[in-house]
């Protein structure tokens, strides 16, 4: 894996490339992913310029790791400079230490067909941190994208019509349209795809996890959807992280040129 410093839109970033893999880190803010395709193609994730945020954290799109279930931890403002460090086979970056005592980082390293991210927490704090780890991916609403699942135990969020979902040969699908909703469920190995012409870009979460232990109603996959773009989200199960120790989470992001049949 090749890894270099550049500006990318704005950003101070280190771009990898793997083979005709390409990857772009955001590291003036966040961590953030930003790119993820094919070297010189087109963005599989989705660039925000509307400049949404909640209070101080602003979206911009891409990748991103956080924390759950959902609250105000989970949209602590990132926009300050990451740590960055290159190693022989991979690269870290790392946010500020939270006030809490945490910190976020994530460590990509190349693998055949795309590159794994391991996102971890840890905690420098007094007290053990709770929580769960939550890795969210934004992708154009204009693509095609689906999730396995192999439960019938799928939990919608209030305000979410399931006629806009299909459910069926172990697959949930989204309908087209500019509606809001998000959905959630359990799987032994969550993967969220999308696909695009030939090409399909696929995130696996390979570590196991037990439905009783994820905090959202026992969903450890998950997909929001509006109008702009969707977010493919894989959660970890509840930690106890005690001071001075760490979890991390991980994801295979791979890019194959294959027919699908949806």
């Amino acid at each position: 894996m090749r890894c270099r410093f550049a500006d990318w839109k704005g950003w101070n970033a280190i771009i990898c490339t793997q083979g005709p893999y390409e990857m772009v880190i955001g590291i003036s803010a966040g961590p953030r992913i930003l790119y993820f395709g094919y070297a010189g193609g087109r963005n599989f994730l989705y660039e925000d310029h509307t400049d949404f945020g909640v209070g101080e954290w602003r979206m911009c799109g891409g990748h991103r790791f956080t924390v759950a279930p959902e609250s105000d931890r989970s949209y602590e403002p990132d926009n300050e400079s990451c740590e960055v460090e290159v190693r022989e086979s991979e690269v870290q970056v790392r946010a500020r230490q939270r006030d809490d005592g945490t910190r976020l980082s994530i460590t990509v390293s190349p693998s055949k067909q795309g590159f794994d991210i391991l996102h971890t927490l840890e905690n420098f704090g007094a007290l053990a941190w709770e929580g769960a780890l939550w890795a969210i991916t934004c992708v154009p609403r204009s693509d095609f994208f689906y999730g396995s699942c192999p439960t019938s135990e799928v939990h919608f969020w209030p305000g979410t019509d399931p006629s806009d979902w299909q459910h069926a040969n172990g697959l949930l699908t989204v309908g087209p349209g500019a509606f809001r909703g998000k959905a959630g469920w359990y799987s032994v190995v969550p993967s969220l795809t999308v696909a695009r012409q030939q090409h399909v870009f696929r995130i696996t979460h390979p570590d196991p996890s037990v439905a009783g232990n994820c905090v959202d109603q026992g969903s450890n996959t998950e997909i929001f959807v509006c109008a702009d773009y969707a977010e493919l989200e894989t959660l970890g199960e509840k930690m106890m992280v005690a001071p001075g120790q760490s979890t991390s989470h991980r994801q295979c992001w791979r890019l194959l040129q294959e027919q699908t049949d949806y």
